[in-house]
Protein backbone atom coordinates (compact mmCIF):
# COMPACT_ATOMS: atom_id res chain seq x y z
CA UNK A 1 0.00 0.00 0.00
CA UNK A 2 2.96 2.42 0.74
CA UNK A 3 4.64 1.60 -2.77
CA UNK A 4 1.42 2.56 -4.20
CA UNK A 5 0.82 5.95 -2.62
CA UNK A 6 4.55 6.38 -3.08
CA UNK A 7 3.54 6.00 -7.25
CA UNK A 8 0.44 8.03 -6.83
CA UNK A 9 1.77 10.92 -5.28
CA UNK A 10 5.09 10.99 -7.55
CA UNK A 11 2.27 11.33 -10.97
CA UNK A 12 0.53 14.07 -8.94
CA UNK A 13 3.80 16.36 -8.40
CA UNK A 14 4.65 15.64 -12.55
CA UNK A 15 1.24 17.08 -13.51
CA UNK A 16 1.13 20.47 -14.93
CA UNK A 17 -0.65 22.80 -12.78
CA UNK A 18 -4.77 24.05 -14.17
CA UNK A 19 -5.25 27.04 -15.43
CA UNK A 20 -8.01 28.50 -15.08
CA UNK A 21 -9.09 31.82 -16.58
CA UNK A 22 -12.06 33.94 -17.70
CA UNK A 23 -14.65 31.72 -16.12
CA UNK A 24 -17.98 33.16 -14.83
CA UNK A 25 -16.03 32.51 -11.02
CA UNK A 26 -12.88 34.42 -11.84
CA UNK A 27 -13.85 36.86 -14.59
CA UNK A 28 -10.48 38.17 -15.97
CA UNK A 29 -8.41 37.12 -12.99
CA UNK A 30 -6.07 34.44 -13.73
CA UNK A 31 -4.90 31.62 -11.68
CA UNK A 32 -3.97 27.92 -11.29
CA UNK A 33 -4.41 25.35 -9.21
CA UNK A 34 -1.33 23.45 -7.98
CA UNK A 35 -1.74 19.51 -7.91
CA UNK A 36 1.39 19.14 -5.28
CA UNK A 37 0.19 21.44 -2.69
CA UNK A 38 -3.91 21.65 -4.08
CA UNK A 39 -4.13 25.53 -3.49
CA UNK A 40 -4.94 28.10 -5.88
CA UNK A 41 -1.62 30.41 -6.99
CA UNK A 42 -2.68 34.19 -7.97
CA UNK A 43 -1.57 34.59 -11.58
CA UNK A 44 -2.14 38.31 -12.13
CA UNK A 45 0.60 39.87 -11.08
CA UNK A 46 1.79 38.14 -14.44
CA UNK A 47 -0.95 40.56 -16.82
CA UNK A 48 -0.31 43.83 -18.19
CA UNK A 49 -2.51 45.54 -15.75
CA UNK A 50 -4.50 44.52 -12.65
CA UNK A 51 -7.99 43.46 -13.38
CA UNK A 52 -9.17 45.98 -11.12
CA UNK A 53 -7.58 48.35 -8.52
CA UNK A 54 -7.63 47.33 -4.67
CA UNK A 55 -6.15 49.93 -2.44
CA UNK A 56 -6.81 52.15 0.50
CA UNK A 57 -5.77 55.32 0.13
CA UNK A 58 -5.19 57.56 3.44
CA UNK A 59 -4.91 61.42 2.71
CA UNK A 60 -4.26 64.10 5.19
CA UNK A 61 -7.14 66.93 4.11
CA UNK A 62 -10.40 67.28 2.56
CA UNK A 63 -8.65 68.88 -0.58
CA UNK A 64 -6.59 65.68 -1.43
CA UNK A 65 -9.77 63.76 -0.56
CA UNK A 66 -11.69 65.16 -3.34
CA UNK A 67 -9.05 64.89 -5.74
CA UNK A 68 -8.60 61.49 -5.71
CA UNK A 69 -12.24 60.65 -5.35
CA UNK A 70 -13.09 63.01 -8.67
CA UNK A 71 -10.62 61.19 -10.38
CA UNK A 72 -11.87 57.68 -10.07
CA UNK A 73 -15.68 57.77 -8.88
CA UNK A 74 -18.34 56.79 -10.91
CA UNK A 75 -22.32 56.54 -10.90
CA UNK A 76 -22.40 53.48 -8.03
CA UNK A 77 -19.39 55.42 -6.27
CA UNK A 78 -20.45 56.29 -2.70
CA UNK A 79 -19.07 58.28 0.31
CA UNK A 80 -20.05 57.67 3.80
CA UNK A 81 -19.40 59.99 6.60
CA UNK A 82 -19.04 58.79 10.65
CA UNK A 83 -19.97 61.65 12.48
CA UNK A 84 -18.92 59.88 16.04
CA UNK A 85 -15.87 59.59 15.08
CA UNK A 86 -14.84 62.43 12.13
CA UNK A 87 -14.17 60.00 9.82
CA UNK A 88 -15.08 60.25 5.86
CA UNK A 89 -14.53 57.31 3.70
CA UNK A 90 -14.98 57.32 -0.11
CA UNK A 91 -15.73 53.93 -1.48
CA UNK A 92 -14.98 54.41 -5.25
CA UNK A 93 -15.88 50.33 -6.54
CA UNK A 94 -19.32 49.99 -4.18
CA UNK A 95 -22.28 48.12 -5.28
CA UNK A 96 -24.38 49.10 -8.12
CA UNK A 97 -28.21 48.04 -8.02
CA UNK A 98 -27.85 45.19 -10.04
CA UNK A 99 -23.84 45.24 -10.12
CA UNK A 100 -22.35 43.90 -7.15
CA UNK A 101 -18.51 45.30 -6.53
CA UNK A 102 -15.86 44.30 -4.26
CA UNK A 103 -15.93 47.63 -2.11
CA UNK A 104 -11.94 47.25 -1.86
CA UNK A 105 -11.15 50.38 -3.77
CA UNK A 106 -11.29 53.14 -1.10
CA UNK A 107 -10.16 56.76 0.52
CA UNK A 108 -10.38 57.65 3.40
CA UNK A 109 -10.17 60.93 5.26
CA UNK A 110 -10.01 59.89 9.04
CA UNK A 111 -9.55 63.89 10.11
CA UNK A 112 -6.65 63.42 12.16
CA UNK A 113 -6.56 66.46 15.27
CA UNK A 114 -3.90 69.09 14.96
CA UNK A 115 -1.10 69.42 17.55
CA UNK A 116 -2.54 73.06 18.78
CA UNK A 117 -6.09 70.64 19.45
CA UNK A 118 -4.12 68.13 21.29
CA UNK A 119 -2.39 71.03 23.60
CA UNK A 120 -5.45 72.82 24.46
CA UNK A 121 -7.41 69.67 25.37
CA UNK A 122 -4.75 68.06 26.94
CA UNK A 123 -4.31 70.68 29.45
CA UNK A 124 -8.02 71.25 30.00
CA UNK A 125 -8.85 71.36 33.47
CA UNK A 126 -5.66 70.76 34.57
CA UNK A 127 -3.91 72.72 37.34
CA UNK A 128 -0.96 74.22 37.44
CA UNK A 129 1.24 76.64 39.46
CA UNK A 130 1.95 80.25 37.99
CA UNK A 131 5.35 79.24 37.23
CA UNK A 132 3.52 76.66 34.74
CA UNK A 133 0.87 78.53 33.77
CA UNK A 134 2.89 81.45 32.54
CA UNK A 135 5.46 78.51 30.55
CA UNK A 136 1.94 77.41 29.15
CA UNK A 137 0.91 81.00 28.18
CA UNK A 138 4.16 81.76 26.75
CA UNK A 139 4.56 78.20 24.70
CA UNK A 140 0.70 79.09 23.00
CA UNK A 141 1.03 82.73 22.23
CA UNK A 142 0.06 82.57 18.48
CA UNK A 143 -3.60 81.15 19.53
CA UNK A 144 -4.40 83.62 22.07
CA UNK A 145 -7.13 85.89 20.03
CA UNK A 146 -8.89 87.82 22.83
CA UNK A 147 -7.00 89.39 25.05
CA UNK A 148 -4.39 89.37 22.40
CA UNK A 149 -0.80 87.42 22.23
CA UNK A 150 0.79 90.31 23.26
CA UNK A 151 -1.33 91.58 26.44
CA UNK A 152 -1.03 87.57 27.63
CA UNK A 153 2.38 87.74 27.10
CA UNK A 154 2.75 90.89 29.37
CA UNK A 155 0.55 88.68 31.83
CA UNK A 156 3.00 85.90 31.68
CA UNK A 157 6.07 88.19 32.62
CA UNK A 158 4.92 89.31 35.17
CA UNK A 159 4.01 85.99 36.82
CA UNK A 160 7.43 85.18 36.01
CA UNK A 161 8.39 88.13 37.97
CA UNK A 162 6.73 87.19 41.14
CA UNK A 163 7.68 83.59 41.55
CA UNK A 164 8.24 83.83 44.88
CA UNK A 165 5.37 85.86 46.33
CA UNK A 166 2.44 84.63 49.04
CA UNK A 167 -0.82 85.39 47.54
CA UNK A 168 -3.01 86.65 50.06
CA UNK A 169 -6.55 87.18 48.39
CA UNK A 170 -8.51 87.52 45.16
CA UNK A 171 -11.71 89.36 43.99
CA UNK A 172 -13.54 89.86 40.96
CA UNK A 173 -13.40 93.22 39.12
CA UNK A 174 -15.77 95.03 37.26
CA UNK A 175 -13.79 94.97 34.23
CA UNK A 176 -14.46 91.11 34.56
CA UNK A 177 -11.29 90.36 35.52
CA UNK A 178 -9.64 88.63 38.79
CA UNK A 179 -7.26 90.48 40.81
CA UNK A 180 -5.27 88.11 42.68
CA UNK A 181 -3.14 90.51 45.93
CA UNK A 182 0.17 89.45 47.16
CA UNK A 183 3.01 90.41 49.06
CA UNK A 184 6.68 89.82 49.33
CA UNK A 185 8.87 90.59 52.31
CA UNK A 186 7.97 94.25 53.28
CA UNK A 187 6.36 95.08 49.32
CA UNK A 188 3.07 94.20 48.09
CA UNK A 189 0.77 94.61 44.95
CA UNK A 190 -1.57 92.76 42.27
CA UNK A 191 -2.04 91.46 39.35
CA UNK A 192 -5.03 91.34 37.20
CA UNK A 193 -6.25 88.52 34.76
CA UNK A 194 -8.75 87.44 32.54
CA UNK A 195 -12.01 85.62 33.25
CA UNK A 196 -12.58 84.66 30.26
CA UNK A 197 -10.41 84.35 26.84
CA UNK A 198 -10.50 83.32 23.26
CA UNK A 199 -8.46 81.07 20.90
CA UNK A 200 -8.54 80.18 17.42
CA UNK A 201 -6.84 77.04 16.45
CA UNK A 202 -7.20 74.45 13.87
CA UNK A 203 -9.18 71.34 15.38
CA UNK A 204 -8.06 69.14 12.27
CA UNK A 205 -4.42 68.64 10.75
CA UNK A 206 -4.30 70.94 7.57
CA UNK A 207 -7.60 72.45 8.43
CA UNK A 208 -9.33 75.81 9.11
CA UNK A 209 -9.09 77.60 12.58
CA UNK A 210 -12.18 77.99 14.86
CA UNK A 211 -12.67 80.38 17.86
CA UNK A 212 -12.88 78.56 21.32
CA UNK A 213 -13.53 80.13 24.30
CA UNK A 214 -12.41 79.08 27.96
CA UNK A 215 -12.94 80.54 31.40
CA UNK A 216 -9.76 80.65 33.95
CA UNK A 217 -10.02 79.12 37.05
CA UNK A 218 -7.90 79.61 40.09
CA UNK A 219 -7.43 78.35 44.08
CA UNK A 220 -5.86 80.09 46.69
CA UNK A 221 -4.23 77.75 49.53
CA UNK A 222 -1.70 78.72 52.10
CA UNK A 223 -0.57 81.72 49.73
CA UNK A 224 0.03 79.40 46.80
CA UNK A 225 -1.79 80.38 43.92
CA UNK A 226 -3.08 77.10 40.87
CA UNK A 227 -4.48 78.48 37.87
CA UNK A 228 -6.23 76.55 35.18
CA UNK A 229 -8.55 77.05 32.55
CA UNK A 230 -11.76 75.01 31.08
CA UNK A 231 -13.00 75.32 27.19
CA UNK A 232 -16.05 76.15 27.12
CA UNK A 233 -17.86 73.83 24.59
CA UNK A 234 -14.90 72.54 22.82
CA UNK A 235 -17.07 69.35 21.17
CA UNK A 236 -19.59 71.80 19.38
CA UNK A 237 -16.17 73.18 17.69
CA UNK A 238 -15.01 69.61 16.84
CA UNK A 239 -18.97 68.76 15.37
CA UNK A 240 -18.95 72.62 13.46
CA UNK A 241 -15.40 71.71 12.26
CA UNK A 242 -16.66 68.08 10.56
CA UNK A 243 -19.70 69.49 9.32
CA UNK A 244 -18.09 72.07 7.18
CA UNK A 245 -15.65 69.24 5.99
CA UNK A 246 -18.89 67.32 4.63
CA UNK A 247 -20.64 70.09 3.27
CA UNK A 248 -17.46 71.00 0.97
CA UNK A 249 -16.38 66.99 0.22
CA UNK A 250 -20.37 66.99 -0.47
CA UNK A 251 -20.41 70.04 -2.71
CA UNK A 252 -17.42 69.31 -4.30
CA UNK A 253 -18.11 65.61 -5.06
CA UNK A 254 -21.96 66.09 -5.78
CA UNK A 255 -21.84 62.05 -5.11
CA UNK A 256 -24.27 60.24 -3.12
CA UNK A 257 -23.82 60.39 0.77
CA UNK A 258 -24.84 58.39 3.66
CA UNK A 259 -24.41 59.71 7.01
CA UNK A 260 -23.84 57.48 10.15
CA UNK A 261 -23.52 57.33 13.67
CA UNK A 262 -21.02 54.69 15.43
CA UNK A 263 -22.81 52.64 17.89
Amino acid sequence: MSEENNVLSTQLANVSATTLQGSHYTLTRPFVVAPNDYQVKDLEKFNAAPSRIIKLLKVLDEKSFIAYFNKFSNLDSLIIFDNDNFRVCGIIDSDGTDNPRWGEHKVVYSCPQSKQWKEWVGHNKSKMDQTTFAEFIERNLQDFVSPSGTEMLELATKFNVIRTVNFRSAKRLQSGEFEFQFSEENQSGSINVPEKFAIGIVPFKNGTAYSIEARLRYRLNSGSLSLWYELINEEDVLEAAFNDITETITKETGESILKIFAE
